[in-house]
């Protein structure tokens, strides 16, 4: 019975997730890539007296996070306890989540390919982790009865009821062993939970989703098919992660899906990570904004912000900052950034930039703009 305390807790405070004015009629949620755990960024977030602290990471970003009525990015590590390591099986300390929640995550996703990394007892004790802090999560169980329970998750926020699913395509091929669940991409456990989330009254239906191929900044064919078949059984907005660079992502009307539009993500990128490689330094964050008219939800816009993580030295140590990458390009100095680094900065926003340039670009300066003042 104490098992299931967490996750009743955890079912009672679902609908108040989020931020925003009740009743309004309108959600502005933001989504965010994968935060990852490699080894340089537990060395970074190690305090001298012991424990912690990864609140540098989420720094520059914190208020535009905490501006959204409801934000969610995917934890690609387990909080599995020490000894904390990195690439390639992660287990970070609690700190990165709490940090994180403190930024203003209000929902994180635990279903991709590292979820397993530090086996049952991994996935075990960060999904204790998560529980112990608070943070609602999505996406792996300790059994089928949490599963039931918790997958939809449904979120009451803005006079919008929103279900929220989650997959991913595997686990690095290690077994996850009953009872415990991993949700993975299947398209009959997919149809079921589609309509489960239906019959719960959702007005809107988000499946986060991990797949596609690392470093391709193109969707490919089984990513664009799953979001179409998807689409076509209910879902309402697919947004995907996984590849570590940000792809392309529309917002047209899919035919015969209805006149309004259905976004698909396929890939926002790395969140925070320790990846320098060309378009693996930064990634975007997603802004959906759904308005509720005549009892009908629509998605009324969809805008991306790109950021880079600015790997800065202090004290010899490397401390990761995700920065807003276009206002940092225009004012590095609010950022400290080193001229040395400005040309991998002005890369990463000149190719993301190219990437979506279709795509509506949220005005940075509206949310850092105070940060001349601060400092």
């Amino acid at each position: 019975m104490n098992r299931l305390l967490p996750l009743l807790l955890l079912l009672m405070l679902a609908p108040a997730v989020g931020r925003g004015q009740t009743d309004s009629g309108s959600l502005r949620i933001v989504f965010a890539g994968d935060i990852m755990g490699h080894g340089p960024q537990i060395n970074a977030a190690r305090l001298p007296g012991g424990g912690y602290d990864y609140e540098p990471s989420f720094r520059y970003v914190r208020d535009y996070i905490q501006s959204a009525d409801l934000a969610i990015a995917n934890l690609e590590v387990t909080l599995a306890g020490p000894p904390y390591t990195g690439y390639p099986q992660f287990s970070s300390p609690a700190a990165l989540a709490a940090a994180a929640s403190e930024a203003g995550f209000d929902i994180l996703t635990t279903a991709n390919n590292h979820c397993m990394d530090r086996g049952p007892a991994g996935l075990q004790r960060t999904l204790d982790s998560l529980d112990a802090l608070g943070i609602p999560h999505l996406g792996t169980y300790r059994d089928s009865a949490g599963r039931r329970a918790e997958h939809p998750l449904m979120v009451d926020r803005c006079g919008i009821r929103l279900a929220l699913l989650c997959y991913t395509y595997g686990t690095n091929g290690i077994e996850v062993h009953p009872p415990q669940v991993v949700n993975m991409i299947d398209t009959v456990a997919m149809l079921r939970d589609l309509q489960e989330a239906r019959s719960r009254g959702a007005d809107y239906v988000v499946t986060l989703i991990h797949w596609g191929i690392e470093y391709q900044t193109t969707a490919n064919a089984d990513q664009r098919q799953t979001a179409r078949w998807l689409l076509d059984h209910g879902c309402s907005a697919v947004i995907g992660g996984h590849p570590h660079v940000v792809q392309d992502f529309t917002y047209d009307a899919i035919p015969g899906n209805g006149h309004y539009p259905e976004p698909v993500v396929y890939s926002m990128g790395n969140l925070v990570s320790n990846q320098r490689d060309v378009n693996c330094d930064g990634g975007i964050m997603v802004e959906l904004e759904l308005e509720k008219h005549d009892g009908r939800i629509t998605a009324q816009r969809m805008a991306y912000m790109p950021y880079w993580v600015h790997r800065g030295t202090v004290d010899s140590l490397y401390q990761y900052y995700v920065v807003p990458s276009t206002d940092a390009v225009e004012h590095p100095d609010l950022y400290q950034i080193e001229p040395a680094l400005l040309p991998a900065l002005r890369r990463f926003s000149d190719n993301t930039r190219a990437r979506l340039a279709s795509e509506p670009l949220i005005p940075e300066r509206r949310f850092y703009q105070a940060m001349e003042v601060e400092r």
